[in-house]
């Protein structure tokens, strides 16, 4: 599977593993790095799934999944790093 990773904070991973995707949330804080995406390199694939810090909410993350070929957009919340990342790896490897 080819994606790659994109934090607001200016952090860029390709083909980001699991230690990589904790990494990236524990990376999260509430001022400059908010969120990261994790995009397919094909760009016609379309997908997107990111990692928001919970606004005005101590502790945890929005997880938001979106792909437009399948028509899904569902948003969730978490708050374990390592759980968010097997999330967001489990969901991305079904695209």
């Amino acid at each position: 599977m080819d994606y790659y990773a994109d934090a607001e904070g200016g952090r860029y991973v390709a083909d980001p593993d699991h230690a990589d995707l904790v990494g990236l949330v524990r990376e999260l804080n509430s001022s400059d790095n908010t969120f990261f995406v994790v995009f397919p390199d094909d760009e016609d694939l379309g997908w997107a799934i990111s990692v928001h810090t919970r606004r005005g909410l101590l502790g945890g993350y929005e997880i938001e999944r979106e792909d437009p070929g399948t028509g899904e957009h569902t948003t969730t919340t978490a708050a374990d790093p390592s759980t968010i990342a097997t999330d967001v790896l489990e969901w991305a490897s079904r695209r």
